[in-house]
């Protein structure tokens, strides 16, 4: 238990830290206008490196899902548990095995299962801080409890600018840094997990 915490942890460090590295080697990158998802597109340099770790990233998250009902116990522990389910393998391992292509115009058949693994896998993850916190206040973990309702307060906040940003009438406005806005997003989205496993680690000294 206590080494799969340890590498979860790394897991979703490395999730937030990877993309800055491999973009390093993709000329015309931009972390603020461009997806993750861009990373592992057909046309990417970094496309094995960036696809491979999402799919070893998803693996992780869904064997983890397992493992977040022993932190819970109820019905809104094995809520969190099927949504990161879909996160791990929607948003991670289908991503990873389905790129897209970084032309938005031509959207393929493998483009458009990206789209909907993406979609799902993401929105999933989304609303995992908010059922976390409702069930860390009910087990009178408040601190814990008060960190993930803040953490999903600012994930839908910096969703909701991800989306709005995808509309024409946005598009010259601060809302056009999507990859900004994904990027904290998913940050915000973890740090429960993180705070987590910390504390778990931590009790298990």
């Amino acid at each position: 238990m206590k080494q799969f915490l340890i590498i979860w942890l790394a897991v979703m460090i490395t999730d937030n830290l990877l993309p800055f590295i491999l973009a390093q080697y993709y000329n015309g990158y931009d972390h603020k206008k461009m997806v993750l998802s861009v990373l592992g597109c057909k046309q990417s340099p970094v496309k094995w490196y960036y696809n491979i770790w999402c799919i070893i990233s998803g693996i992780v998250f869904v064997i983890a899902a397992f493992k977040i009902h022993s932190f819970f116990s109820g019905r809104l522990s094995l809520v969190v548990c099927i949504l990161v389910v879909i996160y791990g393998f929607g948003c991670e391992i289908i991503s990873g095995l389905f790129p897209l292509n970084e032309n938005r115009e031509n959207q393929d058949t493998c483009s458009k299962i990206h789209g909907i693994g993406s979609a799902l896998g993401f929105t999933s993850l989304l609303f995992c801080p908010l059922l976390l916190g409702i069930a860390a206040f009910m087990a009178d973990l408040c601190v814990l409890g008060t960190v993930c309702i803040l953490s999903f307060v600012a994930a839908f906040t910096f969703f909701t600018f991800f989306i709005l940003g995808e509309k024409e009438k946005f598009s010259q406005t601060a809302l056009q840094y999507g990859g900004l806005w994904q990027r904290l997003t998913l940050a915000f989205t973890y740090i429960p997990f993180i705070w987590l496993v910390i504390s778990t680690l931590q009790h298990s000294l």
